[in-house]
């Protein structure tokens, strides 16, 4: 699989406009990635068998139909007492052909087919970390709801998109940040 860098691409990436903290990467770090998500991106990118240093994981999926269908399910189920998490590993375990999972390591930005136990399986997408890559949220929101459920959604420079449950949006934040940052600023 040839890489995908954000300058080779036909969508050129757009260098950030100077600003608040004057233009600098380390500014752009507006959320520290938590030491349990650092962890888990670790324990995915040992699966992978990568051989750089994982900064961020988000678990997502392909389409938009399969996130509000499934990752509503899975919300739902982890409010009910006793059979929730039951019910929350079934659904899981029935869905996991659309889950994807979407990895930041120290140089590039993954995204892996998902097996069942959050195990990377086949590669879809590589693409260099850089300025522009990733874009967290719809490109054309159409109305208040829509940018509500879209708010997880990742769009990569070259098209392909990611959703993520609507509720909770952290990862991919985390995942969208780092993205945009260059290698080893």
């Amino acid at each position: 699989m040839v890489l995908c860098t954000t300058y080779d691409c036909p969508m050129q990436a757009q260098m950030p406009e100077p600003g608040w903290g004057g233009g600098t990467y380390v500014s752009a770090r507006r959320i520290p990635v938590t030491r349990y998500n650092q962890r888990m991106a670790q324990r995915v990118a040992r699966r992978a068998r990568l051989d750089e240093q994982a900064v961020a994981v988000a678990f997502t999926y392909n389409n938009l139909l399969t996130m509000v269908i499934f990752g509503v399910v899975e919300e739902i189920c982890r409010f009910i007492p006793t059979v929730g998490d039951i019910a929350d590993a079934a659904v899981s375990l029935l869905s996991f052909h659309f889950h994807r999972i979407v990895i930041v390591t120290s140089d590039n930005v993954y995204i892996y087919r998902d097996l069942p136990f959050h195990i990377p399986g086949k590669r879809l997408s590589a693409f260099r970390r850089g300025p522009g890559l990733v874009r967290l949220g719809s490109p054309t929101p159409e109305s208040g709801i829509s940018r509500f459920i879209r708010r997880g959604q990742l769009t990569f420079h070259d098209g392909t998109v990611a959703f993520h449950q609507f509720l909770w949006i952290r990862r991919v934040q985390y995942i969208e940040q780092e993205g945009n940052i260059p290698p080893g600023a």
